[in-house]
This record gives C-alpha cells, sequence and structure tokens, in this order.
C-alpha cells in the first residue's frame, strides 16, 4: 500500500494506491514523470476522495 500526492497547475490530489495494484504497477511509478490519473470520486466526511 502506498499514498502519493499528485500535483499540477490546478491543484493537489492525494491517492492510495491499494495493496493489490501497487504490487501490480508500483514498476511504472517514478518521479518527474507526468501521468494521467483516473479513478472513482467519493464523498467521505466532507471531503472529496478519488
Amino acid at each position: 500500500m502506498k499514498f502519493l500526492t499528485f500535483e499540477d497547475e490546478t491543484g493537489i490530489v492525494e491517492t492510495v494506491f491499494f495493496p493489490k495494484p501497487y504490487a501490480r504497477f508500483c514498476y511504472m511509478l517514478s518521479y518527474g514523470r507526468p501521468y494521467i490519473l483516473k479513478g472513482q470520486v467519493d464523498v467521505n466526511w466532507g471531503a472529496v476522495l478519488l
């Protein structure tokens, strides 16, 4: 499991990679690369979670 923060000119997105997807895709993550993020938006306790 991994917690990552992504930032661009529009704001900051905090993400959670759960154990199975992280194990599958961790080799693709490196600093300084552009990423397209896709996920499910969830509203929980007044916070918007992706």
